[in-house]
């Protein structure tokens, strides 16, 4: 820093910071931690023939203050597996198969996690799989019974849990039921998984 005529002046210095990661399991809240006193340490010194700040005669030690804070809000993340019917033949019985959806939130969290009907189905029992014109109607549930119809109503058909910073795997339960065998080749969705949190 170069001084004025009256000997004074004015400087910066930029003080770089990371949060680092794998910290999951950190609450949503505000974060603070306060540097003072030995914390911190400003040394400075004038001399007209050294700038040599480590000597203790003639360098003055200044310890300001300051704080660093953070705020980690709610969030969730999610993954999925898919549900695979594998390769069957003609459709006069049941044919179940088993998927996932992996909710990560933040700890305390509280979320609901809904299926959509698919691209062209008209409900949670009512999904379609389909291949060009023809399809194959499926359903998606919340229980190995295949009794509880996982869809996209709140409160209603979905999926609650509260986050704990880890994934938390929930199992997706599907079911083709009997119904007339299209033609031969393979059959695809795509649901849409929300998760309100």
């Amino acid at each position: 820093m170069t001084l004025s005529l009256l000997g004074s002046g004015t400087g910066s210095a930029v003080l770089y910071g990371a949060v680092p990661g794998g910290q999951g399991t950190v609450p949503p809240g505000s974060y603070l931690s306060a540097f003072s006193g030995s914390h911190v340490e400003f040394r400075y010194r004038y001399s007209a023939t050294s700038n040599d700040c480590t000597v203790t005669t003639g360098v003055v030690v200044a310890r300001p203050s300051f704080n660093t804070t953070a705020t980690v809000a709610a969030n969730c993340l999610i993954s999925t597996q898919p549900v695979d019917f594998g390769t069957t033949g003609v459709l006069t019985g049941n044919v179940d198969a088993t998927g996932q959806v992996a909710v990560s939130c933040t700890p305390g969290t509280t979320y609901s996690v809904g299926l959509g009907n698919g691209q062209t189905g008209t409900g949670p029992t009512s999904r379609r799989m389909a291949l060009g014109t023809q399809g194959i109607t499926y359903g998606l549930y919340r229980d190995t019974a295949r009794s509880l119809p996982w869809g996209n109503t709140i409160g209603t058909n979905t999926v609650s849990g509260t986050g704990t910073g880890a994934a938390q795997g929930i199992p997706v339960y599907g079911r083709v039921p009997p119904q007339t065998t299209p033609a031969p080749g393979t059959y695809t969705d795509t649901v849409v998984v929300t998760v309100t949190y």
